[in-house]
């Protein structure tokens, strides 16, 4: 906790981008370049620089265990409980960039502090394949479905690669509304960032439209803010069903501060308040304590309180986009996972104090940490 709040966090990923994961078909070089892609755009530049954050390609890509999440969670950082987002990106990985399997060992290792979405392949050549896939994770307890709006796979017919926007009656909603007969009602989008080779399909504009049609199901968007920063603001304003999630957004406040001052204050303007913004630090792809200290000690800058009317990030705005936002929204009994958080086993161990960063991570990955 901070100062007596819950943390929550909104995304964790359990990447593998080991060798075995290759997925059949996938060039080697192409396997390997997407590794080296997500390690040096993703983790290099928004990872903490002071001492032990830093990982290198071989730690970064090295398949990633519940321990080392738990590890990086609940004992080298003050969250309390994180939601789990599966990606299966087919193209590239047989596994899954993150892996379910993984998520649901993290949730078997922390109960009550972990919830999961499952990734759905919505490119899917088969979508009764892709329908059964969603009800074996409905089965299995997911909290939300992820969606990824590309899937590593190359289109011969149109020589591009495939991508899917989200207000497409015919190609789309099919999956939202298998979602609702599951009676899962939340769904993240992966929009902003770059996915690979694939860039149309991370443009927001397409959850406007699927979230008025759906006004009973819930859109994150992921990496909100992070591009697109108007038009995602626009969004959060005009759908009360819309979520701006900060995995990657946030992080930039560890070394990117003034951007991430213009990137809060844009949406905490335009959205009407703070109630939609829901934090998430993405780990692995970088440490979560440097971004909780960092948010905890935040002000926004007076020039742009004055010269652009942002409002000021007070204490009770940070505790809610911390946790409050997504207790919240999952309905979560905050009483419980008070309970939980402050009398399991992973509380006892982070009561002996804070662990090295990465500690879990690279002990089990057999690695030394190079800092």
């Amino acid at each position: 906790m901070i100062e007596g709040k819950l943390v929550v966090d909104a995304v964790a990923h359990g990447y593998d981008v080991s060798p075995t994961n290759r997925a059949t078909g996938c060039p080697g070089d192409n396997y390997d370049g997407f590794g080296m892609f997500m390690h040096k755009l993703g983790h290099l530049p928004l990872e903490s620089r002071a001492p032990g954050y830093m990982l290198t390609e071989e730690e970064f890509r090295s398949r990633w265990s519940a321990e080392a999440l738990a590890s990086a969670f609940f004992l080298e950082s003050d969250t309390d409980v994180v939601f789990y987002h599966h990606i299966n990106y087919p193209g590239f990985f047989a596994g899954g960039i993150s892996r379910l399997d993984t998520g649901l060992a993290l949730r078997e290792l922390a109960p009550g502090r972990v919830f999961v979405y499952g990734g759905v392949d919505s490119l899917a050549e088969d979508r009764q394949a892709s329908f059964a896939q969603m009800e074996e994770m409905a089965a299995q307890g997911v909290t939300g479905f992820k969606f990824y709006p590309a899937n590593g796979t190359f289109d011969e017919a149109t020589m591009s690669f495939r991508h899917m926007k989200y207000d497409d009656p015919e190609s789309a909603y099919p999956y939202f509304e298998k979602a609702r007969e599951l009676g899962v009602t939340h769904l993240a989008f992966h929009k902003a960032m770059p996915l690979g080779p694939e860039l149309e399909g991370v443009k927001v504009g397409d959850m406007m439209n699927a979230a008025i049609a759906f006004p009973d199901l819930t859109f994150e968007i992921v990496h909100a803010g992070s591009a697109f920063l108007e038009e995602t603001a626009f969004e959060l304003l005009l759908a009360p069903n819309i979520y701006a999630n900060l995995e990657c957004s946030a992080n930039l406040i560890v070394r990117q501060p003034r951007r991430f001052a213009e990137m809060i204050g844009k949406m905490l303007q335009t959205a009407g308040g703070h109630q939609k913004l829901l934090y998430a630090s993405g780990c692995a792809v970088a440490h979560p304590d440097p971004i909780l200290r960092a948010f905890h000690d935040f002000q926004m800058p007076q020039d742009l309180v004055e010269g652009f009317d942002y409002p000021e990030l007070t204490r009770e705005m940070k505790a809610d986009i911390l946790g409050g936002n997504m207790i919240a929204l999952h309905g979560l009994d905050e009483a419980a996972l008070r309970e939980t958080v402050g009398s399991d086993e992973w509380a006892a161990r982070r009561a002996e104090g804070k662990v090295e960063p990465w500690a879990g991570h690279r002990a089990r990955a057999g690695l030394v940490g190079a800092g």
